[in-house]
């Protein structure tokens, strides 16, 4: 345990240092994946699969915002789907908007969570975010969570029915129109899904709030049993398209990817917490104070010494 600690404060100290250098980088890395990602799953628009296209647009992601981010994203997104059908993007397009104006506008900084949802999908360990959300983001994070299983389910519901769209008239737009709205509002699996992830991370984000000892962690276990018995609720009330063998794995794997990103931000060291009262003139404080895990890194010391030459007269 001593020896994760001391890589524990090592990776935390080295962030400290070169926050302004890691911060930037590490938004063009995930700009760079996204879009990468996104070329290879949709594809309909084969000038965009382009790398002296994607890079410098991921470097100029990495100097900017996350909100530069999504919207880089999601004009990719659009660009794509306009080549497969001009009408079924304009349905896609109000769909963000809506979801921009709803939510984004007043939560800005929950841009992040809205990009890792879908690419957590991709990687097949979907269930990891409403827990790390719930233990480090708050409840906003929680629905945007919520909004990113949206925008995924959706634009893979546009992209499993890329023949059907396409075999309907260029002149029939209303028909196009109908489809694209029919599998936003009809996609019981997506808004299922996503009902389960809001819960569970707002859950998760109760728990984590409580004053209970080793609260995160019971947070992350109490999650994704959550987790696990609602989307066997799910299959069982709604038949939902969900894998039993996949769903238990991967809520072992991301309760173990939970738990890691949590000890690194939220280690507690609940075995010396203290319980403090004190008053003021109108009320009562009854406080418990709970350290975090810290071990000071040993630092070297360099001694020289320095030998006298025998000279020779």
């Amino acid at each position: 345990m001593t020896t994760i600690l001391m890589i524990k404060t090592e990776i935390q100290n080295l962030y400290g240092r070169y926050e302004k250098i890691i911060n930037p980088v590490g938004r063009s890395i995930l700009t760079l994946i996204l879009l990468m990602v996104i070329n290879s799953r949709l594809g309909y628009m084969t000038r965009l699969d382009n790398f002296f296209i994607v890079l410098p647009l991921s470097i100029l992601c990495g100097v900017l915002s996350m909100g530069c981010t999504a919207l880089v994203c999601a004009l990719f997104i659009l660009a794509h789907i306009s080549s497969l059908s001009l009408e079924v993007a304009g349905v896609l397009l109000a769909v963000m908007l809506i979801i921009f104006l709803l939510y984004f506008r007043m939560c800005s900084r929950q841009y992040l969570v809205l990009l890792l949802t879908p690419l957590a999908f991709v990687l097949r360990i979907p269930y990891v975010m409403p827990l790390i959300v719930g233990v480090a983001g708050g409840m906003s994070a929680a629905i945007a969570v919520g909004f990113g299983v949206v925008i995924y389910y959706y634009v893979d519901y546009l992209v499993e029915n890329a023949a059907a769209i396409t075999a309907i008239s260029d002149s029939d737009s209303l028909e196009k129109i109908k489809f694209a709205i029919e599998g936003l509002v009809s996609n019981q699996d997506m808004w299922i899904i996503a009902a389960i992830f809001v819960l569970v991370g707002v859950i998760v984000c109760l728990i984590c709030k409580s004053s209970m000892d080793y609260a995160w962690m019971v947070a992350v276990v109490s999650g994704a049993l959550l987790n696990a018995i609602l989307h066997i609720l799910a299959m069982l009330a709604f038949d939902t398209d969900v894998s039993l063998a996949s769903l238990l794995i991967g809520t072992v794997v991301s309760a173990f990817i939970a738990m890691v990103v949590t000890f690194f931000l939220r280690g507690l060291d609940y075995s010396q917490a203290q319980k403090v009262q004190f008053e003021d003139d109108e009320y009562y404080y009854y406080v418990k104070a709970v350290p975090k895990m810290q071990v000071p890194t040993p630092s070297k010391t360099v001694k020289r010494i320095n030998t006298p030459s025998n000279r020779r007269s």
